[in-house]
């Protein structure tokens, strides 16, 4: 085939400054809260300045074709979808592909939402879709039940379009939201809901096929219609409430082989896990944490690759990582692509040629944050907010943010309560306790913790914003610390620790742009 290149946004999450649920704050703003963001994986105020300048780049590049990998929008609401398909059609020169996250629309019903937005004085007010006395009621605050918010998006993707040359869905191809709903049963099989899947196949160039998978599930409770949050379920609960996929994924697999055309696959969810966590750290550290709970488990990365799926790219968990599993004479890469609105701030950007699949990150680190957002945030809270403040770009504010995050999500919330109090102390504290050598140099656990949380997320895009000396010694952890650990607190410090190496590590490895040559050896 001849070379096409094309963009991959995930996780735009976006939030228009213009919306008017009727609470303007500074400069007549729609602005959430800065103690709303401070506590959140994502912000949300500079997701507009971060989309228009991603959509500039993609066209300043020459691309046309645009894959949104899910929750391109804030939460679902008909205002922010409304506003976001008016920005997307402000660009003819691209064509976009859409994929419904969780955060776009929900279940069979949609869900209320209370979001704390500032008013004019810098002070918080709560907006809800739900009337009651500790809130502004303004219903276009609810998230649109699945087939209506996916129905928004119509077309970009979800319906064919006169300028691609194959469209079809697992049931067809038949576009009509009637045609393409599967029966979803709760865990005792004892409830059965018709639900819309919002799954296609399309042909955009000729020789290149995207298969896009709505991997939202909208598993039963088994209490009249209700379903439980697809947030943490994922691939690990497709084969089980939504069955009819992964044969389906097969047979374009094969055909895509038998016609020669280069299949890529797109879904919300990573179907690897990003952060290789094999000996489940993250439990073992935190315990079920969100994090743990959205780690796809080993049999289902095998269920897919056996099915001939190469190459995935997925958003959700807001990371930059690679992960690869060789199974059976197949090989499968995930590729986890970075949210506009979190530490690291990218997309990607594919080329397919002759030669295979070249993927390569774009960073929005360089731009510059909207004065007038941070004038708010100071006004607000100024002592919190003093960090992200004072960075000099985009890059620098999402760093600090995930500085904010230490201190007012994952301490507080996920932290084992002795370990969190002690993470005011320094590095050779840590080291002493899992009954290492100390380094003679004073370091604040925070820092450490900061780097740890970014690397996590950033993997090679966070490895220039660590010193030649700082990385080496995150590396040495590696083999610094003792095998065996005094005490309960002691192994904890030396996982932690051995954690950070291995994201430095598997940081390393990924330099460079990804590559896939178009017959991968297994």
């Amino acid at each position: 085939m001849t070379e096409h290149r094309f963009a991959i946004i995930a996780d735009a999450h976006y939030h228009p400054l213009g919306a008017d649920y009727g609470v303007r704050g500074p400069d007549g703003l729609s602005l959430r809260s800065w103690s709303d963001t401070r506590s959140s994986t994502r912000v949300f105020n500079e997701s507009a300045a971060a989309l228009e300048a991603a959509l500039d780049r993609i066209e300043a590049m020459g691309l046309r074709d645009v894959v949104l990998l899910g929750d391109y929008s804030d939460d679902g609401q008909a205002r922010c979808v409304s506003a976001l398909l008016a920005r997307l059609e402000a660009r003819p020169g691209l064509r976009f592909f859409a994929l419904p996250g969780n955060h776009d629309s929900f279940g069979p019903h949609g869900r209320d939402h209370a979001k704390e937005f500032l008013d004019a004085t810098a002070r918080p007010v709560v907006v809800s879709s739900k009337a009651g006395p500790d809130a502004r009621h303004d219903p276009s605050m609810y998230c649109a039940d699945h087939e209506t918010g996916v129905m928004r998006m119509a077309a970009h993707g979800f319906v064919p379009q006169a300028d691609v040359l194959h469209w079809e869905t697992p049931f067809g191809t038949d576009p009509s939201p009637a045609a393409r709903r599967c029966d979803c049963r709760s865990s005792d099989g004892g409830t059965v809901l018709r639900l819309f899947d919002a799954s296609y196949l399309v042909e955009p160039v000729p020789g290149l096929w995207f298969l896009m998978i709505d991997a939202n599930v909208f598993e039963p409770t088994g209490i009249g219609d209700a379903v439980i949050d697809s947030t943490n379920a994922g691939w690990n609960a497709v084969q089980r409430v939504k069955p009819h996929l992964l044969p389906w994924m097969a047979d374009v697999a094969q055909r895509a082989a038998l016609q020669d055309k280069r299949l890529m696959c797109f879904s919300h969810y990573p179907m690897l896990d990003p952060y290789r966590d094999d000996g489940q750290s993250e439990e073992r550290l935190f315990g079920a944490t969100s994090t743990a709970l959205r780690r796809p488990r080993p049999e289902v990365g095998e269920a897919l690759c056996a099915a001939g799926i190469g190459v995935h790219f997925s958003g959700h968990l807001h990371v930059r990582r690679r992960s690869t599993l060789h199974h059976e004479g197949r090989q499968l890469v995930n590729v986890a692509v970075p949210s506009l609105v979190a530490c690291p701030a990218g997309f990607c950007v594919a080329r397919f040629d002759a030669e295979g699949l070249t993927v390569e990150d774009v960073s929005l680190g360089d731009l510059p944050v909207d004065a007038r957002i941070l004038g708010a945030y100071r006004s607000e809270d100024p002592v919190s907010s003093a960090g992200v403040c004072a960075a000099p770009d985009y890059g620098g504010f999402l760093r600090a943010h995930v500085d904010a995050l230490v201190q007012h999500r994952y301490l507080p919330r996920e932290w084992p309560p002795e370990r969190a109090t002690e993470a005011n102390g320094t590095l050779d504290d840590a080291l002493g306790y899992a009954g290492a050598a100390p380094v003679g140099e004073v370091l604040p656990l925070s820092e450490i913790i900061g780097d740890w949380y970014r690397l996590r997320a950033a993997g090679v895009m966070g490895l220039d914003d660590l010193s030649a000396s700082r990385r080496a010694l995150y590396k040495s952890f590696a083999t610094r610390l003792p095998e065996a650990a005094r005490d309960e607190r002691g192994a904890f410090w030396a996982l932690f620790l051995r954690r950070l190496s291995d994201f430095v590590r598997d940081a390393e490895t990924e330099a460079g742009p990804f590559r896939q040559p178009v017959h991968p050896t297994a």
